[in-house]
């Protein structure tokens, strides 16, 4: 049977219709990429909140003394904008010979810190900190501290930190020897410390921090603490690290200590995560 003409004006008009609307999509389709090779934008990685470390070290020379010293240390910390929590334990053991006598110990420390800032990252930031330490050389059994100051970040750069803080903290201390007289178990101290760290490149840095602790009833019963380390490293886990601490303690005498300074150098090596 044979259509009427206009039937076939129309079905040609529609074929025409629908590959003028299927022709465009197909070259649009051909130039998608498939999903495979379309590149991603890489994501970054989150921030590291936890870190810490492992520390072993030693030293053989000490003063006008041949003294073999043993230390490790520890540190764990978490970072963010709004609060920083740092723990830190370190432990020494040394063997020397005093004067013309046999070999004996002379060192045997224990020195244990916590501390919480609020707002770390701010120009200024407050903080609380707790110490104990029990300490041989300086005659000391035990000594409880717990304070609370306010930090200035003098200095934030990509490879320089610089700061210093101020604090008050109640210390209560118990000599070794409980037949020596010593007054003062309980005091009240003003703690000034100043910090400074300072990236060379990826793989050495230096570090410093002085602190001074006078009694808050008088400028002569004081306590001063000082640390410097340079550290390099060897890969992203392990470095060397050669750290020269010394401090001083005015009470020490008393306590029936032979000196009132404690200072060493040490060679150490140490594993970071």
């Amino acid at each position: 049977m044979q259509l009427p003409r206009s039937y076939g004006v129309a079905g040609a008009g529609a074929l025409a219709f629908v590959l003028f609307a299927l022709v465009p999509a197909c070259m649009r389709a051909q130039d998608v990429p498939p999903a495979s090779a379309v590149a991603t934008k890489p994501v970054a990685p989150a921030p590291k909140l936890w870190k810490g470390s492992a520390l072993a070290n030693a030293s053989v020379f000490f003063g006008n003394n041949q003294q073999q010293v043993l230390g490790a240390d520890g540190k764990l910390a978490r970072v963010d904008s709004a609060l920083a929590l740092s723990a830190e334990l370190q432990t020494q053991y040394g063997e020397a010979a005093v004067d013309t006598g046999p070999r004996i110990v002379t060192k045997r420390l224990w020195l244990a810190n916590v501390t919480a800032s609020y707002k770390p990252l701010s120009v200024v930031s407050g903080f609380v900190t707790t110490t104990y330490e029990s300490n041989l050389e300086k005659r000391i059994a035990s000594r409880y501290s717990l304070g609370a100051g306010a930090q200035w970040n003098v200095l934030r750069r990509q490879d320089t930190d610089a700061s210093v803080s101020l604090s008050l903290s109640g210390e209560h201390t118990v000599a070794r020897d409980s037949t020596v007289h010593f007054p003062d178990k309980q005091l009240a101290r003003i703690s000034w410390m100043g910090k400074f760290h300072h990236q060379f490149d990826d793989r050495m840095d230096l570090s410093h921090a002085t602190s001074w602790q006078p009694s808050a009833s008088g400028a002569f019963q004081y306590l001063v603490a000082s640390s410097t380390a340079l550290r390099y490293k060897m890969n992203g886990t392990v470095s060397l690290s050669l750290a020269f601490t010394d401090n001083y303690d005015s009470g020490a005498l008393t306590r029936g200590a032979r000196t009132y300074n404690d200072g060493q150098m040490l060679f150490g090596v140490a594993a970071g995560w």
